[in-house]
């Protein structure tokens, strides 16, 4: 089950040629990959606001003020942050380095729509009622982020296709997956099992059906198996599974002559959604005479209820059923109805229930083979606080250099400093892709790195070696009365809360493995200066478009600094950046932290170009430290495949400390990322 932290639901991959769609959410410091038809998304009500009254957002078709859920498109913590991922997807593997995720389906007790939030309004990705927004073409590598709003709470299918072109020109379109939301409090619904018992020649045909479930799963049919049970005099034994279709399951049995009845219970495909339930105990109609005990359980937890029915055959109305719980030497009467009902407690544990047959004249005729009880104490009240994690790459071992394959030797690979000067106009001018700024332990010291995803597997080097340019991509005015009045009445140049292309998207993280094994408390991230011709202010957004959380500026009323948890899984943030004239900037930051007991800090500077001019000139000359891979020897290795001897890092983290030996790549390699909508498929 997924309720919180970071996952990207609609991950696409290829491999051998196939394209798959899969989900992939942050476990333990790395992204883990999931099986979207055997995980259940949980939207809980903190995602819970009522509609916004803008006409904006009238595509969303409730009225203004209706409460609705929305996983947002900037984190929060404790509320699921979702996105979409081609990062792992090579480029030059598909024709124009390009991917469309389909929305095939969507099902559930209210409406679905994803969109995604700037200061020029929402803009649809994908709809349920709307046939316009159901093809997203995204760029490969793309990393994004959206808010997900669901307009009534209860159960959703929504059904997800990949399909591009293969840079051969074949066709590619992957096997569709289904996922399942729930939207508010998850309970399993619950379920209800009969059993028919019916003779043929030389035995029976056993009948079970089941119904309930949620409305929108599965058509309202529960899917699952159907366990079938019989019992003796002396035991009960499973006879066989058979999976339920459309809603009941039949098995053929042979004649038992010696067994007294026969048990269905339903076994659900999804434990978390739908309740298993059983039938009552149908008697076997060529039994001979006897009395057992059905529909007692396994466990029980002090305060259940205990229902245990009397099964006689032949049946005998004119006896009574004299129930007992017998411990020890003690027997205690309990009632003298064919169907028992108490209360667990904890006084029964080990305790045996059965009862006796009393016939007219009050003498017990037969005795029910008894039953153990097994009760446990309920669990003391806990109060559970979600947990984040990071963004993590996929974990592709890569060599220490361009070129330079690992080598096979034992030797453990260190992580071993390489210095070289940065000349202006040597930096490499960024105008797209996903990166991350944060800490990262070196040898027992912080240090900051940008942790660069734009080739699938990431990489994280010195800040130095970059000067992110928005041109006039990013250039836009924010409307009067929006709200962003601190932002002037001019334009300004933004990075958007999500990927787009010819942008840098900047985020920063606590995800780095050394961090995440030393720091336990936070890492506070501090704007120490900004130099430049403008003003900066970074910052988050809500659902419909108005301020969220203001991270730091130096703009009036916006804080110099924002803590950034660690724990065990660490946390990836986006916020909007947003400068309010063109030219160069050096923005300054401070982390500071407590790491394995000791205060750390350091101090590293990013470099922006704002609209048109020289990039290159807003990074003067610079020292720039690089960590590459090598072993004692002095060998290339690739850090992570046999330990990180100095980072902190476990060495199965195979993304780990990897820095290529060279920051260097030719200014006309830029990103085409592609995150434009196209016209909607045509539903399957």
């Amino acid at each position: 089950m997924l309720a919180t932290g970071h996952a990207d639901l609609v991950s696409v991959f290829l491999g051998s040629g196939t394209l798959t769609v899969a989900g992939q959410s942050d476990v333990d410091r790395k992204a883990t990959r999931f099986d979207p038809a055997r995980t259940t998304v949980n939207v809980t009500d903190a995602a819970l606001r009522p509609a916004p009254g803008s006409p904006a957002y009238d595509f969303l078709g409730v009225p203004a003020g209706t409460p609705i859920h929305v996983i947002p498109q900037t984190f929060q913590p404790g509320v699921l942050w979702a996105g979409w991922n081609t990062e792992a997807i090579p480029r030059g593997a598909l024709a124009g380095d390009s991917v469309d995720i389909t929305l095939n389906q969507a099902r559930g007790p209210g409406l679905v729509e994803v969109y995604l939030t700037g200061l020029d309004g929402p803009e649809r990705v994908w709809s349920s009622r709307n046939p316009g927004p159901r093809t997203l073409r995204t760029a490969v590598p793309t990393h994004a982020h959206a808010n997900w709003a669901f307009t009534a709470p209860g159960v959703y299918e929504l059904e997800f296709v990949a399909s591009a072109t293969a840079a051969s020109g074949a066709p590619l379109v992957s096997a569709p997956v289904r996922y399942v939301i729930v939207v508010g409090p998850l309970a399993a619904a619950p379920t209800r099992t009969t059993l028919d018992v019916a003779e043929t020649v030389g035995g029976l045909r056993l009948t079970g059906r089941v119904s309930g479930g949620p409305a929108h799963l599965d058509g309202g049919v529960p899917t699952g198996w159907m366990e079938f049970h019989r019992h003796y005099a002396d035991r009960d034994d499973v006879v066989d599974h058979v999976a339920v279709d459309g809603g009941s399951a039949v098995l053929p049995v042979p004649d038992e002559p010696d067994a007294l009845g026969y048990t269905a219970r339903f076994v659900p495909a999804f434990h978390d959604l739908v309740a298993p339930s059983e039938s009552p105990t149908v008697a076997n109609p060529r039994a001979p005479p006897g009395a057992i005990v059905v529909g007692v359980r396994d466990r029980y937890t002090a305060g259940d209820t205990i229902t245990a029915t009397a099964l006689v055959t032949p049946a005998q109305p004119d006896h009574t059923i004299s129930w007992w719980t017998r411990k020890g030497s003690t027997t205690t009467p309990r009632g003298t109805t064919g169907v028992l009902t108490i209360t667990a407690t904890t006084d029964l544990d080990g305790a045996e229930l059965g009862y006796d047959l009393i016939d007219t004249k009050g003498n017990a005729v037969a005795s029910a083979r008894a039953v153990p009880l097994r009760v446990s104490p309920a669990p003391p009240p806990t109060s559970t606080s979600p947990t984040t994690g990071p963004t993590v790459g996929p974990s592709t071992t890569t060599t220490s250099g361009p070129g330079a394959p690992p080598t096979t030797t034992t030797e453990p690979c260190v992580a071993t400093e390489v210095t070289r000067t940065v000349r202006p106009g040597e930096v490499e001018v960024v105008t797209d892709g996903h990166f991350d700024y944060g800490p990262v332990i070196e040898g027992g010291t912080l240090t900051a790195r940008v942790k660069d995803d734009r080739q699938g597997t990431p990489t994280w080097r010195d800040p130095s070696g970059y000067v992110f340019h928005l041109t006039d991509t990013a250039r836009t005015t924010p409307p009067a009365g929006s709200g962003y009045d601190f932002l002037g009445s001019g334009p300004v140049w933004t990075i958007p809360l999500t990927q787009r292309p010819g942008i840098p998207w900047i985020g920063w993280n606590t995800q780095h493995p050394s961090v995440l094994g030393a720091v336990t408390g936070d890492v506070t991230m501090t704007l120490e200066s900004v130099n430049g011709p403008g003003k900066l202010a970074v910052y988050g957004q809500d659902p419909f478009g108005g301020v969220g959380d203001r991270y730091f500026g130096t703009v009036e009323g916006f804080p110099r600094s924002t803590a950034i948890p660690a724990g065990r899984s660490g946390v990836h943030v986006h916020g909007v950046w947003a400068f309010t004239a063109p030219g160069s900037y050096s923005v300054t930051f401070a982390f500071t932290t407590t790491a394995n007991g000791r205060p750390l800090t350091t101090k590293s500077t990013l470099a922006f170009h704002i609209g048109p001019g020289d990039p290159a000139a807003a990074r003067p000359a610079s020292t720039v430290v690089d960590q590459v891979g090598r072993t004692p020897s002095g060998q290339e290795c690739a850090l992570g495949t046999r330990g990180l001897a100095d980072t902190g890092a476990s060495g199965d983290v195979l993304f780990g400390l990897i820095v290529a030996a060279t920051l260097l790549i030719p200014l006309g390699l830029l990103l085409t990322n592609v995150a434009t909508l196209a016209a909607a498929r045509r539903r399957r």
